[in-house]
């Protein structure tokens, strides 16, 4: 499945879900909300509602993982500058899309790194090229694994349990790096 299923949103090819059968997985790029923030309301007011929804979904059959750039610094611990006045009006960190997120995550889900690396500090996945502040370790964690409940929880009834969830910032190449999820499929 390449698409959310609702015309406003299909076609920018945002996402591409795959079924497992014990999970679905989802990779989404989440829409920018502009330079000026002209796409902030369809962002946090259509596109994160719709997708949440389009993930509660397919949650009813199995569990969900979706991954990918959420186009969003959800906290303090997620970007180099908090408290920077500009943040407040920069597309990725407005207080508008930190609380579009929270109700994401309010909905059941879990961000996998920040559930295992509770404290952790200065685990980025995005810096600006252009600013050249990769070297000095001055991002955002931009790209994220949301996953379902179930999956962060280990007993002998599970068959699937998220085990680690970690950034990879020496892998070059992009503005962003990857990020990694580890998996137990369970016989």
């Amino acid at each position: 499945m390449t698409e959310l299923g609702l015309p406003k949103h299909d076609g920018e090819g945002r996402t591409v879900t795959a079924e497992f059968p014990l999970f679905h997985l989802t990779n989404v790029y989440v829409p920018n909300s502009g330079q000026k923030l002209d796409r902030l309301g369809y962002r946090t007011e259509e596109w994160d509602t719709d997708f949440l929804n389009k993930m509660q979904q397919l949650e009813k059959g199995k569990p969900v993982i979706w991954l990918g750039d959420l186009n969003v610094a959800h906290n303090e611990k997620d970007t180099w500058n908090e408290g920077a006045k500009h943040l407040v009006k920069s597309a990725g960190t407005t207080p508008q899309e930190r609380a579009s997120f929270d109700r994401q995550l309010g909905a059941g889900f879990v961000d996998a790194f920040r559930h295992l690396h509770q404290d952790a500090m200065g685990h980025y996945s995005y810096w600006s090229q252009r600013a050249g502040n990769r070297e000095p370790n001055k991002g955002l964690r931009l790209d994220y694994f949301i996953c379902s409940k179930d999956l962060m929880e280990d007993d002998d009834d599970r068959k699937v349990v998220v085990r680690d969830s970690y950034i990879v910032p020496d892998e070059l190449g992009s503005d962003h790096c990857p990020i990694v999820l580890e998996i137990e499929m369970k016989k």
